[in-house]
């Protein structure tokens, strides 16, 4: 039973809110985490880069386990919330990460652990792709929300998640072509 309970508070991903709407709530970050990987499966399907998939999901199902702890700090935040701060959020993450690794039943912490760690990082083609999956994926899901755009522009998504296409045309290709849609279609002039 102790295993059990462990695995449990792993659920606790479903209580951790994002600042997307869903509806009349907030997304979870489990949410993301799914449709993260729908993203991925999509994209894997149609890109020539030789990426590990299996490696690719497991860094997205795991990239934000550390909410748990740690609570989600959203790229629009400082834009809208200019007194909250994303300083210190590596750090706050990584003691989230440490003190869930130990609370985590084994083998899965050390799995966790390690593939944060590598996300994070970002040095592998599969950790980029899945960073750039993660930056695409709140995108797509705002879409469908579009007065949660009050306060973008273009300028400042461009600015933000470009960086994280560039190696993958698909993926990129995908983001010109939501950021062309807002703009047509007024997002950025609320």
């Amino acid at each position: 039973m102790e295993e059990i309970n462990k695995l449990r508070k792993l659920y606790r991903l479903k209580n951790v809110d994002r600042m997307n709407s869903v509806g009349k709530r907030k997304e979870s970050s489990a949410e993301h985490s799914w449709s993260c990987l729908i993203l991925a499966d999509y994209f894997l399907s149609k890109t020539t880069i030789k990426l590990d998939r299996l490696k690719v999901y497991e860094l997205l199902i795991w990239h934000d386990i550390i909410e748990i702890e740690a609570g989600d700090t959203p790229l629009g935040d400082s834009l809208r919330h200019p007194e909250k701060s994303n300083e210190g959020k590596q750090a706050k993450e990584m003691a989230a990460m440490k003190k869930m690794e130990k609370e985590m039943p084994s083998p899965l912490g050390n799995k966790a652990a390690l593939l944060f760690k590598e996300f994070e990082e970002c040095r592998t083609m599969e950790a980029k792709f899945a960073r750039a999956i993660d930056q695409l994926d709140a995108v797509i899901h705002e879409m469908d929300y579009k007065a949660d755009w009050k306060g973008w522009s273009s300028e400042f998504l461009i600015e933000k998640k470009m960086k994280y296409f560039e190696q993958f045309p698909g993926v990129k290709q995908a983001f010109e072509k939501v950021i062309a849609f807002a703009e047509r279609e007024g997002y950025f002039s609320q």
